[in-house]
């Protein structure tokens, strides 16, 4: 019967939740960020404030959800009669949780404010000191849960001397004062808890990037703690059912937030996809429910079954403390570029040999284009494969299931892992035209491979350039091998420019960050020609006006993430290949149903050119093959829905 009230907690916790984020989006519209953020790939940016602030949504999700999340989890003490006990557990826990709200929230409110949030120090510090206070309140109000050391720890061979005085084979071991082990215990209890407490919160904070991203990992990731507690609802753990009603209201309140941070399609400049969302939960958020996850899982015990049941928060929090913490000034120290080992230019970061474009892991897929409604959808499959595997490994009975099930989470993390080595790197080759035995250069991502006619590859984008502007042999065995997005750039706008193609070549070469288009001094020499001939052709040398010289300040500044910043990994728009757009000078051709661009060249070189049939065809240059447009059309071939959702192509 409890179980029943149980569950029915965790939707009246939804409802609250609900009702308290859209008061709080009524009552504080104006709570937003004014933080700028111009993103670490296109550090050349200008910075500045925002000017347009209707990117940003309030920051009143979080202290809605853990209001909500409080007082339904106090009602729940009063609804099932709790004892002194079970109140100082519970007491605790939420404290803790507001206590990392607390932190979020002064670090959001110097967002809104002053234009900037808190120091990383100083949030670290802060989610540090919360931790280490809920476990010396933990060890010293709950001496009989708290001061008792337990398996594996006190069973390791250096520590077991430490943390028990008395060894047996039981599974916990108390620990009395006047002991080494009191005192051994309770550093250990306060280190494991800051550790835990603090790197499970800022992992949450990391995932918080993407609109309904966090919610949903972390929805899953409390309601599979909510299932392993339910092992402990006897009377023999009487603090088991605190625990169930932790995590069932942690669910319970971004159930009830969800709706208001529905992932949709939509970015800050490259989509015309309306925006579901209409807050956002903040740092407040973030951390509170990073809290309650971390003190649900030590006060059962069950600490290092998180790192399975999160394990979508390990990638996130782990991509981003090694590539921005350890590999990058590892790098900058140490590493020797051999290419530009003779430049005197400043070597950006971009160029080293990182795992990831950008971090956390769900900036890497940003930037690589992925449609961000279904990489959020997929990052929640992801973790519920993690919540499911991590409960199937506390409750199954024998050994060999446990290992199997925690090789499983290895192999699926090591897969993830691997996706950003295997997806950042580009190559440039051919891509068929239908109807004819000519080819067009094309530039993709990842592997240049097919096993089992799965491709290993996806198309970014086609340019105007054909296979017919390779002229030598090395040029040609450049094809297909795997470089950097600048270098096949850089290659692209090459083969547009030896085509005659200016404008795609200017879009190309003008999609490379500043700071990694300077040490390829001979592209900037062709940039600076293809711009003066472009501007000579458009009779723009004449002297310009007082207010085209001005300076003019930047159309977006804001608190915007990497990937809302233009970067080279997408495909290059059809605006930016034309020009201004004034007049009519070019011919756009058709795009396909994944937004691969494919544009026409000058409008000297290329008319449109009416056939028997009055079937219009492109004359490319002239005395070339005149080729139909329809022949530059993707087959009508549909992928499944499974291959819609990660980006795969079908097989030709």
């Amino acid at each position: 019967m409890n179980l029943i009230w149980l569950i029915s907690i965790l939707f009246v916790c939804a409802i609250i939740s609900l009702v308290l984020c859209a008061v709080a989006r009524i009552l504080f519209p104006k709570f937003r960020s004014g933080e700028h953020k111009p993103g670490v790939h296109r550090s050349d940016l200008q910075v500045g404030r925002r000017e347009i602030k209707s990117i940003e949504l309030p920051l009143v999700g979080g202290p809605a959800f853990m209001l909500a999340i409080a007082g339904t989890g106090i009602a729940a003490g009063y609804f099932f009669n709790f004892q002194r006990e079970q109140w100082t557990l519970l007491l605790i826990s939420l404290g803790a949780a507001l206590g990392y709200t607390i932190v979020g929230f002064i670090d959001d409110w110097r967002k809104v404010y002053s234009n900037e949030g808190i120091s990383e120090r100083a949030k670290m510090s802060g989610v540090v000191l919360v931790s280490v206070a809920a476990a010396v309140l933990y060890f010293f109000l709950l001496p009989g849960s708290g001061q008792e050391s337990y398996s594996p720890y006190k069973d390791f061979p250096i520590l077991n001397a430490l943390l028990c005085s008395n060894h047996t084979a039981q599974p916990v071991c108390p620990v009395v004062y006047g002991q080494i082990a009191y005192f051994g215990w309770l550093i250990f209890l306060m280190l494991m808890t800051g550790f835990i407490g603090s790197v499970t919160t800022l992992s949450v904070d990391f995932s918080d990037g993407l609109d309904g991203l966090a919610g949903g990992l972390v929805f899953s990731a409390a309601l599979a703690l909510g299932i392993v507690v339910t092992g402990i609802l006897d009377p023999q753990h009487p603090n088991g059912i605190v625990l169930e009603v932790l995590a069932l209201t942690c669910a319970g309140g971004i159930l009830g937030y969800l709706p208001w941070n529905w992932p949709s399609s939509w970015a800050a400049r490259r989509s015309t996809a309306k925006r579901r969302a209409k807050i956002i939960m903040g740092d407040s958020g973030a951390l509170g429910l990073g809290g309650m996850l971390a003190m649900t899982a030590i006060f059962s015990r069950n600490e290092l079954l998180l790192l399975m049941i999160g394990g979508a928060f390990v990638l996130e929090g782990a991509s981003a403390l090694l590539q921005s913490r350890v590999l990058t000034p590892f790098f900058r120290k140490n590493l020797q570029h051999l290419r530009f080992a003779n430049s005197r230019e400043f070597v950006p970061h971009t160029e080293f040999p990182l795992p990831f474009l950008a971090t956390p892991l769900h900036c890497h897929f940003d930037l690589l284009g992925w449609d961000r409604r279904r990489l959020v959808y997929a990052a929640w499959a992801l973790g519920a494969c993690f919540a499911i595997l991590g409960v199937v490994v506390s409750i199954v009975a024998y050994p060999w299931q446990r290992y199997l099930g925690r090789i499983l989470v290895l192999i699926l993390f090591v897969i993830i892992w691997s996706s950003g080595s295997w997806s950042k790197c580009y190559f440039v080759g051919k891509h068929p035209i239908e109807n004819t035995r000519r080819s067009r250069l094309a530039l993709f991502y990842g592997f240049p491979y097919k096993i089992m006619g799965l491709k290993l590859y996806h198309l970014v984008e086609v340019i105007e350039a054909s296979d017919g502007v390779i002229e030598t042999p090395a040029e040609e065995e450049a094809l297909w091998q795997r470089i950097s997005i600048f270098d096949a750039r850089a290659m692209l706008g090459l083969y547009c420019y030896r085509a005659g193609y200016y404008p795609a070549a200017l879009a190309q070469w003008s999609s490379i960050p500043d700071r990694n288009r300077v040490l390829r001094p001979e592209i900037e020499r062709l940039l600076v020609e293809v711009d003066t001939r472009l501007a000579l052709e458009k009779q723009e040398t004449q002297p310009m006006r007082r207010d085209q010289i001005t300076q003019q300040e930047p159309i977006l500044s804001g608190n915007l993430s990497p990937a809302d910043l233009p970067n080279p990994h997408e495909p290059i728009r059809n605006e930016e290949k034309i020009g201004d757009g004034r007049g009519d000078p070019w011919l756009p051709l058709a795009e396909d149903s994944e937004n691969h661009r494919v544009t026409a060249s000058l409008a000297s070189e290329a008319q449109p050119i009416l056939n028997n049939n009055n079937n219009s065809t492109l004359s490319a240059r002239p005395g070339k093959e005149a080729l139909p447009l329809g022949s530059l059309q993707p087959s009508s071939q549909r992928p499944n829905w499974l291959a819609r959702l990660f980006r795969i192509s079908p097989p030709n």
